[in-house]
């Protein structure tokens, strides 16, 4: 059975195309996603097949005039609970960026007193 996928484009992006690793996806309004000009906000539905439970969306762009190869997206596994992925991912804060906001919040209590 086919998984709902919502993209989400977070930036402008130009020649994108989004496929499967063979095939490219076509939105549920028929439009084949390859050399699509996007701006931020955009988004377009497709449906993904799933093999043994997973599915892939692998998207590429280019931003100016460098080309973007984004990591695969796993399906459902890097989808939210209502099936949307976003380009590019967000990204997860690392130990050491919330090491360094830690510090930052407790220097700010100190100046601003009891």
């Amino acid at each position: 059975m086919p998984y709902r996928v919502k993209v989400h484009f977070e930036k402008k992006y130009t020649a994108v195309k989004v496929t499967d690793g063979h095939n490219t996806y076509v939105d549920i309004n028929g439009k084949k996603l390859e050399e699509l000009d996007v701006n931020s906000g955009d988004m377009f539905e497709i449906s993904v097949a799933l093999f043994n439970g997973a599915g892939t969306v692998i998207v590429d762009a280019k931003d100016g005039g460098a080309d973007i190869h984004f990591p695969p997206y796993r399906i459902p596994a890097d989808c939210d609970y209502d099936g949307n992925i976003k380009v590019p991912r967000t990204a997860a804060a690392s130990q050491s960026d919330v090491d360094k906001l830690s510090e930052e919040i407790e220097a700010i209590k100190q100046r601003m007193g009891p």
